[in-house]
């Protein structure tokens, strides 16, 4: 069964809307963390939780999508 990051991100990549994705990252976020936080190719994003994140309250990562256009 799909992670809800996994899920989230199978459907940005299959928007064509979707142009980039964002990896968001908690203002507290562990180094591991912050490593991934950018913007990224559809084909390039990093998958979610972070490998090796130490935050006690483990990855609060997400994605965000960048959009080509807001309205159809």
């Amino acid at each position: 069964m799909d992670s809800p990051q996994e899920g989230a991100l199978s459907r940005m990549r299959d928007n064509p809307r979707v142009s980039r994705i964002r990896v968001i990252v908690a203002h507290d976020a562990c180094p591991a963390c912050r490593l991934q936080e950018g913007e990224y190719e559809k084909a390039t994003v990093p998958g979610l939780p972070t490998t090796g994140c130490s935050h006690p309250l483990h990855c609060r990562c997400f994605y965000e999508p960048t959009l080509t256009e807001l309205y159809p």
